[in-house]
């Protein structure tokens, strides 16, 4: 492991914004401090998604998720830089999600460009499997949404259908974002990575349902 990576690391544990040990719902809403719904990342990376939405959003709170310490610094570090209060990471496995925050308890759950895992053995793993999406339908309040965002067709059709199996609402789908007029705001945030594929020519999706 590089020096700067562990430094990283190492930095993001004394982040007031940053969390890492299990059972945060008391520690998640002190932190905030109010009442006001919340919504969540999956995968967060970086944090760019989740900082974008949080500075259009203030009066909603935003916490992105990711198993590697290392990337949220990133994100959690401007958000400190910035003075962004509605935002906040957890340093986590997505397996652990309804322990983190227990039923009902997330309004809406974001999921752009998750790894496709395109090895068919590696289905599983990919964040809009059945195991992820039993998850998302335990922890989501009533009325709560899901988007999914990715320029992988496979990915994007795979999670269409996992997504219809557990009995979602699709609300909107986008098969050309960027082609596409009158884009809601989780359609229109583009990532530092998305940037990249649209360069390369790839197309973008995305996909809005509720349960």
């Amino acid at each position: 492991m590089g020096r700067t990576k562990q430094k990283k690391i190492d930095a993001v544990k004394f982040f007031p914004n940053v969390f890492v040990k299990e059972n945060l719902s008391e520690a998640v809403q002190k932190y905030f401090s109010n009442n006001n719904p919340l919504s969540l990342e999956i995968g967060c990376g970086e944090g760019d998604y989740t900082l974008a939405l949080a500075k259009n959003f203030s009066g909603k709170n935003f916490m992105g998720i990711d198993i590697k310490p290392s990337r949220i610094y990133i994100g959690a570090r401007s958000a400190l830089d910035e003075n962004i209060h509605n935002t906040a990471f957890i340093a986590g496995r997505i397996e652990r999600l309804y322990e983190i925050f227990g039923e009902a308890s997330i309004q809406e759950i974001y999921i752009p460009f998750p790894d496709p895992h395109v090895r068919r053995r590696s289905a599983p793993r990919r964040l809009i499997s059945h195991q992820f999406i039993s998850i998302y339908k335990k922890i989501l309040t009533k009325n709560g949404r899901i988007h999914f965002k990715t320029d992988n067709e496979i990915l994007f059709e795979f999670g269409l259908e996992n997504l219809k199996q557990a009995g979602a609402e699709i609300i909107k789908i986008n098969y050309n974002v960027h082609n596409s007029d009158n884009l809601t705001l989780p359609e229109s945030i583009t990532t530092r990575y998305e940037k990249h594929y649209i360069k390369e020519g790839r197309t973008i999706k995305y996909l809005c349902c509720g349960f």
